[in-house]
Order: C-alpha cells, then sequence, then structure tokens
C-alpha cells in the first residue's frame, strides 16, 4: 500500500513537471511507461477504436489511481484538467512522435538567442474624457470609478442608475493579454490584439451592453438576477450574444473572417440579420460571413480557452492555424513559404510562457519543418 501511495504521488509530481516544462528526459521515459502500463493491463484499451473515448477512459484510471474524485465541474476550476491534459498528452499520435526524437533521437532541444519577448500583462485605458493610460505590471492607478495593479482592472461597483452612459476602452496589443472586472461583475479575460468597448455603470433597466470592436475574449458573466433581471449583451461585428449568466468564448479578429463563439457553461443565444441560435454548453458557433447562418458543433472546450489558463492547446490544428495564434502573442511576423506545409496539422498542449524557439522546435521536431528567425520576422520552409 505504502509503495501504491508512493507510486501515484511520484506520476502525478511528473505530470506537474510535464505541463510546467519542467520534466528531465528520464522522467519523460517513466510517463511514458505510465501509458505503456495501462495498454498491458487493461483490455480496453485494444477494445476502443475512438481516440478520444481512450482518453477518458484513461483519464478515469488515472484518476481512480490517484484516489482523486471525480466531479461534474467546469475544467478549469479544478486540478482535474491537468490530469486530463497529460491523459490527453500521452495518447497523442503527433506527441508520441516526439517521445520517440526524446527516447531515441537527439535529446535536447535547441533554443537559439533573440530578442523576441515572451507576452505580458499589458494593455491601453482609453477614458470617457480620451485619456490614455498605459497599463503595464509597473503600473498603479486609482480614481474613484477603478483601480488596477498592472495586471487587472477593476472597476467600482455602482448601482445601476439612470445617469447618461460613458464609454472605456481597453486595448490589449499583440504581445499582450489583460484581465477587467466590469462595475455590474462581470468578469473578462482579453487576449492579445483585442479590444473592448463598454459602460463605466450601466443604465437601469436596460440590457449591459458591451462591444467586443476585435479580437478574443472569455466573459464570465454576472447574473442578471443580481441586477433587477437586465440581461447582457456583447456585440461583435456583424453578431449579437444575448445571455442571463452564463460563461462563454468569442474570437472575432479583424484578419480572419470566422466569428466563433464557444459556449462554457449556461445558454446564449447568438444572432445575425437573418438568423438566430441557441448555443448549449460544448457547443460552438461559427458566423463565416456576416450574411451567413451559423454552424453549429461541438469542440474540444479546452482548445479553445486554455489560452486564458496560460497555455497552447491544439487539437490537429493546421500549422498555418498555429503560427497566426504565435504571431499574436510573441508579436511577431511569422511567413510560410513551402505552401504545402500550411495545413500540416499539429496536436498538444504548450506553456505559453516557452521562448518562441522552445515550441518551433518541438513542431519541428514532430512535422520535419524548418525556420529561421531574423529579428521578429520567423520564415517557415
Amino acid at each position: 500500500m505504502e509503495n501504491s501511495q508512493k507510486y501515484n504521488q511520484e506520476f502525478k509530481e511528473l505530470i506537474e513537471k510535464y505541463l510546467d516544462s519542467k520534466i528531465s528526459i528520464d522522467e519523460v521515459k517513466k510517463l511514458v511507461n505510465y501509458y505503456e502500463s495501462f495498454q498491458k493491463s487493461h483490455d480496453w484499451v485494444e477494445e476502443l477504436g475512438s481516440e478520444s473515448r481512450i482518453k477518458n477512459k484513461m483519464l478515469i484510471n488515472i484518476l481512480e489511481s490517484i484516489e482523486t474524485p471525480i466531479k461534474v465541474v467546469p475544467f478549469y476550476r479544478k486540478n482535474i484538467f491537468r490530469y486530463a491534459v497529460a491523459a490527453s498528452l500521452i495518447t497523442c499520435i503527433s506527441l508520441g512522435s516526439l517521445y520517440k526524437h526524446i527516447l531515441f533521437g537527439d535529446n535536447s532541444i535547441n533554443v537559439t538567442q533573440n530578442n523576441i519577448q515572451i507576452g505580458t500583462n499589458k494593455a491601453k485605458l482609453t477614458l470617457e474624457d480620451g485619456t490614455n493610460i498605459i497599463l503595464d505590471e509597473k503600473t498603479n492607478y486609482h480614481s474613484n470609478k477603478l483601480s488596477t495593479n498592472g495586471q487587472s482592472l477593476l472597476y467600482n461597483k455602482t448601482k445601476i442608475s439612470d445617469e447618461k452612459v460613458v464609454y472605456n476602452y481597453l486595448t490589449i496589443p499583440r504581445g499582450g493579454q489583460f484581465f477587467v472586472e466590469l462595475s455590474d461583475g462581470t468578469k473578462v479575460w482579453l487576449n492579445s490584439e483585442s479590444k473592448l468597448k463598454y459602460p463605466v455603470s450601466f443604465t437601469k433597466g436596460k440590457p449591459r451592453a458591451v462591444e467586443l470592436v476585435y479580437g478574443e475574449a472569455y466573459f464570465e458573466v454576472s447574473k442578471s438576477i443580481l441586477h433587477n433581471g437586465d440581461g447582457f449583451c456583447l456585440k461583435t461585428n456583424e453578431q449579437q450574444i444575448a445571455v442571463l449568466g452564463t460563461e462563454f468564448n468569442v474570437k472575432a479578429y479583424r484578419n480572419e473572417t470566422e466569428i466563433l463563439t464557444t459556449l462554457i457553461e449556461g445558454s446564449v443565444s447568438v444572432s445575425n440579420s437573418i438568423n438566430k441560435s441557441i448555443l448549449k454548453p460544448g457547443e460552438q458557433s461559427k458566423l463565416p460571413q456576416s450574411d451567413s447562418d451559423f454552424e453549429i458543433y461541438q469542440v474540444e472546450i479546452e482548445d479553445q480557452v486554455s489560452w486564458r489558463n496560460g497555455e497552447f492547446s491544439f487539437t490537429d490544428k493546421s500549422l498555418e492555424e498555429i503560427m497566426k495564434v504565435l504571431e499574436r502573442w510573441y508579436n511577431v511576423d511569422i511567413l510560410i513559404s513551402n505552401e504545402k506545409m500550411k495545413k500540416i496539422g499539429f496536436t498538444g498542449v504548450i506553456s505559453k510562457n516557452q521562448p518562441i524557439d522552445y515550441i518551433l522546435e518541438i513542431i519541428k521536431n514532430t512535422n520535419n519543418m524548418t525556420y529561421t528567425i531574423d529579428k521578429n520576422t520567423i520564415v517557415i520552409k
């Protein structure tokens, strides 16, 4: 029993080290061997053909083996997600080739010297009078309406009134991210290259309306029951989202034609000039262009919202899609000169706190690409 507990504790520590990118080569071998032991000792590994079902079953067995209670909760609220990621990583085909590279090939990840910076908390706050305040980790700003420590922006809780609505803007540059809590208690995480327009205080008897001018944001909406029944409305380009109290992610970048809305929990309606649809948790709507109908389908939630938890999560994402994400976070320009490389798929979870070279090396080792870095320009060949 004592040995079993020791083994379980070691496995948990290996998962944490892997996800924090602090794992050694020998520890990677142990982690891979753990999965191999499941293959040998559980018939379900051979019987199940679906990779997603294998991941889920493996997760359950892992959690049982480390005596962790299984609860149905949003993935980001419990450490259970970290074990789910680990189970997913171990069974991914693309990362499997990386393990082979680590176990049998060159045991080093080459990180070169360059001036490309990892993204940080930073933003520009534009007040109602047009004043601009640059927010970064050295900023401390306070007024009778708001306060910031350079990592988050908090508006004072105010009673909904009949006063004239005035707006503030929060603009996140490439290489940045920021968190804001609005005056109604709604929490918003903003990704790189995003802009949010919102009232300093909301008007009684009217929807609490904000606008994602462009970019990506995760919303945890304060429930309408706390605000005299006033709902919450988000506008972005040609799309409207109406909610009562829920959590969802919206991606609407200027250089992308699609608007993607992912529901985490609760219920939302998405609408445009010609159609209206209701989303269920785990569903994503795609609006290809302003005069189109919505496409609705199930998605892997962690792939859509891992960015706010400090991770890149990709499930069979094309190299072209991945490079767009890296461009925004590292504030670089990436050119894929080989057209055939653009559609190559990649699956994996990587910390956003890694140098860009580290990520490029992992992708290189699993997809046989090459790249060059010249100042803030990267060319994929």
